[in-house]
């Protein structure tokens, strides 16, 4: 049996997923992106909402979230990715902020074309791969876990993802506030 989820649980947990993809700044900007808001240098009638997602852009969109969702995060996944979040600021990179409907396999290119980002993900244990499908199935895991109100249409999730973030909420709370720091700007 096919799950079938809405528009927008889709949408929603996409976009959160790519946020989620992306260190502190360029989570700003795709949140004044989502919300409207001007950007730096944009007046705030500049702003075109990408278009909504045809048949197959969804049921990729579908598929992108539950393979994200079904992602396995290691024991370590927690500390290890505020390291590398903290080791990503201090080095002032940032993966390069969405465009349209993005899909993980093109998220994680993105995020492999960054200039030094790859020894420092390296030096932390993980790929490209690795750090974009940790971040997206510890943002949608935690969307749903936080949200069960407005679960219903979720993705399956990793029980073991769930499991791990219940047992550490400290880590959970941490990761999120590194999430939210701004990186280093090269003066």
């Amino acid at each position: 049996m096919e799950r079938r989820y809405s528009l927008r649980t889709i949408g929603s947990v996409f976009l959160l997923s790519a946020a989620v993809a992306l260190t502190a700044s360029t989570e700003v900007r795709a949140q004044q992106v989502y919300s409207g808001q001007p950007q730096e240098g944009q007046q705030s009638g500049d702003f075109q909402q990408p278009p909504a997602p045809d048949a197959a852009q969804m049921a990729a969109m579908r598929k992108d979230v539950q393979v994200a969702a079904s992602y396995q995060l290691p024991d370590d996944f927690l500390p290890r990715m505020i390291t590398t979040l903290q080791a990503l600021q201090d080095a002032g990179l940032q993966p390069p902020p969405p465009e349209g409907h993005i899909s993980l396999d093109d998220t994680i290119r993105r995020v492999e074309s960054v200039p030094g980002i790859q020894p420092v993900l390296k030096s932390q244990g993980f790929t490209a791969r690795q750090f974009v499908m940790g971040l997206t199935s510890f943002g949608i895991t935690y969307a749903v876990t936080s949200h069960t109100a407005d679960a219903k249409d979720a993705p399956r999730l990793n029980p073991h993802n769930v499991s791990l973030l219940q047992k550490n909420p400290d880590a959970v709370r941490a990761l999120l506030q590194q999430m939210g720091n701004q990186p280093a700007q090269a003066q």
